[in-house]
């Protein structure tokens, strides 16, 4: 009987073992798979995070190439601009150019109806002596010599 028992407290001792470890590895896998579960959450609102973060990159690109887009237009508008300017500088030197030349021969036809000499018309307006001479010759006094 003393061995039956040993056996029976043997089995006993063994089927309890075997249930306390099914029990530690029960309460291990539960452990793993909260753990698995947070892990899995963590990395599921990572993932948005990164969906969020490539969604404002693509945005902040297509801004990017919108103001890249503005600036060339805007710097060929600047370079129409300028020709233009170029071009109206170039107009109004023309202009005061004719203007100068127009207060010359203004100031040399009131001479020569003066009286005034072709040498003195050249010596006060600057024009040549051949555009003197014309201005003295279609304007000048003609009782008063031309030279």
């Amino acid at each position: 009987m003393q061995q039956s028992a040993n056996i029976t407290y043997y089995l006993i001792t063994q089927f309890a073992g075997l249930i306390i470890l099914a029990i530690v590895l029960i309460a291990f896998m539960l452990i793993i798979q909260k753990a698995l579960h947070k892990l899995t959450r963590q990395s599921d609102n990572q993932t948005s995070d990164l969906l969020l973060i490539n969604n404002k990159i693509s945005e902040y690109q297509h801004v990017l190439v919108s103001v890249f887009t503005n600036v060339e237009k805007l710097n060929s508008d600047v370079n129409k601009l300028e020709q233009t300017l170029i071009s109206i500088q170039q107009e109004l030197s023309l202009l005061s150019s004719d203007y100068s030349d127009n207060q010359q021969v203004a100031e040399a036809i009131a001479l020569a109806r003066q009286g005034a000499t072709n040498k003195i018309i050249v010596e006060k307006t600057g024009l040549s002596t051949e555009e003197a001479d014309a201005v003295v010759r279609f304007h000048g006094n003609n009782d008063h010599p031309n030279k």
